[in-house]
């Protein structure tokens, strides 16, 4: 596998922004303007957005580090990088830290009890990863190729395209992205490059992704491919 890109790296920290500003005391466009020029953001929260869309900054900077994007909702911090969720993370904990300091916010390490995260990215692999993964799969887009081709009177190849795994939606409240691989679009089938997307950190996604391409590999040598 050959990482191509890190298209998204977003770590969720949920906390209750009220309970980082107790007893209200934090004036919100002193608060604003100071993490704007602090983290150089180009983009800064519009009025009319806070409460449909939270408080958004956008293409920031710290510690060498690009922020793509920051959001601030009542219960959950959000912040988007492309190089990694531990970036990501990492930004949000300097980031509380600093604004305890700086503007007396009830935080310190530990206050965050859950983390969540999204990380996209693009790749390359040694082997077409999806046309193993499931022969009657395979045999599917063999016949459904077969029946196009009668069909339409020229060659129509039908191959895997996707896979994902997932929780049932209906076993909890708030739903989890599921873990996804799918052909790159505008890439060739044949270019074996692919999209995946998973609610994991981005070294453990790129793991996860190593590992079943290793496991592929092993199906193809006992397939004698």
């Amino acid at each position: 596998m050959k990482l191509s890109a890190i298209l998204l790296a977003r770590t969720l920290a949920f906390v209750e922004i009220y309970d980082l500003d107790p007893r209200g005391k934090l004036f919100a466009p002193d608060f604003i303007r100071t993490v704007a020029e602090r983290y150089k953001f180009q983009r800064l929260p519009k009025p009319e957005e806070r409460e449909k869309e939270g408080i958004i900054f956008e293409e920031g900077k710290f510690g060498g580090k690009v922020i793509v994007k920051l959001t601030i909702y009542d219960a959950m911090i959000k912040l988007e990088t492309r190089s990694n969720t531990a970036d990501s993370k990492q930004l949000i904990e300097e980031m509380l830290a600093w604004g305890a300091a700086k503007f007396d916010l009830h935080y310190s390490p530990g206050s965050i009890k859950r983390f969540a995260y999204i990380s996209d990215l693009t790749f390359h692999s040694d082997v077409p990863l999806l046309d193993a993964a499931c022969q009657p799969l395979i045999d599917l887009a063999a016949r459904t190729s077969a029946a196009l081709s009668e069909m339409w009177q020229e060659p129509v190849q039908y191959y895997p395209s996707n896979l994902a795994v997932g929780h049932d939606p209906m076993a909890r409240k708030n739903g989890i992205a599921p873990f996804s691989i799918a052909h790159r679009v505008e890439a060739r089938y044949s270019e074996n490059k692919y999209f995946s997307e998973a609610p994991l950190p981005t070294d453990t996604h790129i793991a996860f992704l190593e590992e079943f391409e290793a496991g592929i590999k092993r199906l193809h040598e006992q397939r004698g491919i």
